[in-house]
């Protein structure tokens, strides 16, 4: 059996990274036998930070050139592929309307062709399709549908759904996989309520809790025995930053209320004894555009003792940032993946939502009062949360103990029947 693995960015968003690992992880435990190829926006990188082989995204590479395009016809084209290209791609998938007959750009048919070796795609999950990334997202699948592959969507959060082109395209895309596989319950929700086509969902896992957490080959670095040895001086809560948008305007606030009152929290964590270790599951590895380092660097202004706050400057892979987080107290992470990360590792962590997704990972993990939402954050109560955490933590490392082993126990489960599904199929 041959599949292909769809990622995400991959590469400098280590959330995707560990998304990636985890499906790859869970299929190799499965079933030693499946060939697996994994595609990427950027393979370098990727593959680098994986360990594995990982296969350029053509895709990606056509839509960048296209981007990159000068002089006025180029921009013409551009305009007019914005508007009409996911149009002309549904119309070829579905083969109807005067739009198949349209001819696209050579890097779709190459893409196509290429799926022809493969018994099935997977698209591995995370919040990919959103309505605020455009309905560019949805390529990938209508060339799959294109080459009349089956496609399965492992571990994801949707929607919103506010944008009627986008919308439209979500649904016959989630109504023609062959599952859509949802890591939360909010999701579900999101598309009943916007009357998105929901017959191909199922409910499942992120898949990132599949990452093995007891990595026997793992030989820490010299960057990572370094953090590890400032941890063990003194007990440290860990957290993670983000630049807000483009979700800002939609949480109705700002990048800097919200790095001055995280640095309150800071301040208060300090004030407790402990040490803060900002990590940053986004850097500017590979030309990424976003770089938590510099949010978290931008912060120390705002913080009262800055020897006890350690911005974590190294380029980690996932697992790296794992076996840090594993040793810390308590996470406080603005991106989800880095609670999930740190809770696959053993340590408890407080997920603020700047999404509807984090809220329901929590929810589905047993611990909804560890998601947090952010104005609890801009109006200062987070610091009390925080405070009460950490004087709870054995009961509730107990808890996450039992959630963790739940939820990974559900994800092999999840994996195991795409699997024969797939193989039943051939």
């Amino acid at each position: 059996m041959k599949l292909l693995i769809l990622g995400n960015h991959t590469c400098g968003n280590r959330g995707d990274s560990a998304i990636l690992r985890g499906l790859i992880d869970a299929i190799t435990t499965i079933d030693e036998s499946v060939d697996v190829d994994v595609m990427s926006r950027y393979p370098v990188s990727s593959a680098w930070l994986l360990g594995r082989p990982v296969m350029g995204d053509g895709l990606y590479k056509q839509m960048k050139q296209h981007n990159n395009a000068v002089g006025l016809m180029g921009r013409v084209k551009k305009v007019l592929r914005r508007k009409y290209q996911h149009q002309v791609l549904l119309a070829k998938a579905t083969d109807n309307g005067r739009l198949r007959n349209i001819s696209i750009p050579q890097g779709f048919i190459d893409f196509v062709k290429s799926l022809q070796k493969y018994d099935a795609i997977i698209q591995v999950g995370g919040s990919f399709f959103v309505d605020l990334y455009g309905v560019s997202q949805f390529e990938h699948a209508l060339c799959s549908f294109m080459a009349k592959k089956p496609v399965y969507m492992i571990g994801h959060s949707v929607g919103p759904f506010q944008d009627p082109q986008f919308n439209h395209l979500a649904s016959y895309v989630f109504g023609n996989v062959e599952s859509l596989i949802l890591r939360e319950t909010v999701s579900l929700k999101l598309m009943n309520q916007s009357n998105i086509d929901s017959s191909k969902v199922e409910q499942g896992v992120d898949t990132a809790w599949l990452v093995d957490h007891h990595n026997d080959n793992f030989v820490p670095n010299y960057a990572v025995n370094h953090w590890l040895n400032t941890i063990k001086r003194k007990k440290t809560v860990a957290i993670t930053l983000r630049e807000l948008a483009p979700f800002d305007k939609r949480l109705g606030t700002t990048q800097q209320a919200y790095e001055q009152a995280f640095a309150a929290v800071v301040n208060r964590v300090i004030e407790e004894g402990y040490q803060v270790l900002a990590l940053s599951t986004c850097t500017g590895i590979d030309s990424y555009n976003k770089d938590d380092r510099m949010v978290a660097l931008n912060l120390r202004q705002y913080v009262n003792d800055p020897e006890q706050y350690h911005v974590v400057m190294d380029e980690l892979n996932d697992l790296e940032m794992g076996k840090i987080l594993g040793e810390c107290e308590l996470t406080v992470g603005t991106r989800l993946h880095s609670a999930i990360i740190s809770m696959n590792f053993g340590t408890p962590a407080i997920a603020i939502n700047y999404e509807h997704k984090s809220a329901g990972i929590m929810q589905q993990l047993g611990l909804p009062e560890m998601a947090i939402e952010i104005r609890q954050l801009l109006n200062g109560s987070l610091q009390s949360v925080v405070a009460d955490v950490l004087g709870q933590l054995p009961a509730i490392n107990e808890r996450l103990a039992h959630a963790v082993r739940a939820e990974r126990e559900d994800g092999l489960r999840m994996v195991e029947s795409v699997l024969t599904r797939i193989k039943g199929e051939k």
